[in-house]
């Protein structure tokens, strides 16, 4: 019987860490959107996925369901796949990054008709997805002197400046948090109806490096997003950057 229970639970265990972060997002203090974002750790592979959709009034004004995943290496991305789904702009990415570049294929659904776009972008230097990028961001905070990242996403590459600007105790749904500020600047020539635009802020909780709350902005103006949930090894972010240093 201990062995079947074995055979049983080792697969299960085989993640050494997990974490589950969930948000709320709200545009004009109305409750527009949700979020959660999964981090699965073992050694040096880390495994990010994240959702996002429109609830209530969101789904009114235009119904948001995009979903993606990122496979990282020491803090470096492997694969990233994004399916986008808002409103009647659908598509769908994955990317493949090596030592000499990216390998990318986008689909674009229009109608019943697809168009599908292959090619592989050349450049030695460490490019880096939305999702990993963020993850970098979080993970190396505070960081006074900041740094960049080079973010390449449909097709182009963007520097995406970061630094910590200073701290803040800040308040969520009723829990006080100390936590670090962080500015960066997302911006990017993309298609979609979430493009991001200006000055990005993120609230970083000193003892966990968990993001509590954010400030992005979009074309369409300003959202803010709270935590409301934490699930698993809240300290994961927190071990992953001890190891990285």
């Amino acid at each position: 019987m201990t062995k079947l229970f074995l055979l049983i639970a080792l697969p299960l265990l085989s993640w050494a860490s997990y974490l589950e972060t969930c948000y709320k997002i709200f545009f004009l203090f109305l409750p527009v959107a949700e979020s959660c974002v999964e981090y699965n750790s073992e050694g040096e592979k880390l495994i990010v996925k994240a959702w996002v959709k429109t609830v209530v009034i969101g789904s009114i004004v235009k119904r948001v369901n995009n979903k993606g995943e990122a496979h990282l290496r020491k803090l470096k991305p492997e694969e990233f796949l994004l399916f986008q789904r808002e409103g009647r702009y659908i598509r769908d990415h994955r990317y493949l990054f090596g030592n000499s570049g990216v390998k990318y294929r986008i689909v674009r659904y229009k109608g019943k008709t697809r168009n599908i776009k292959e090619g592989f972008f050349k450049s030695r230097e460490t490019l880096y997805d939305p999702f990993s990028a963020s993850v970098f961001i979080y993970i190396h905070t505070p960081n006074k002197k900041g740094g960049t990242l080079t973010l390449f996403y449909d097709e182009k590459t963007r520097k995406v400046d970061y630094r910590t600007v200073g701290e803040e105790e800040v308040e969520v749904f009723g829990k006080l948090y100390k936590t670090w500020k962080v500015l960066f600047n997302p911006e990017m020539e993309t298609k979609g109806f979430l493009k991001p635009k200006g000055t990005w802020y993120a609230w970083i909780d000193k003892n966990t490096n968990i993001p509590v709350r954010l400030k992005v902005s979009f074309t369409i103006g300003s959202a803010y997003v709270y935590l409301i949930s934490v699930k698993g090894d809240k300290f994961l972010l927190r071990k992953i950057r001890n190891e990285s240093i």
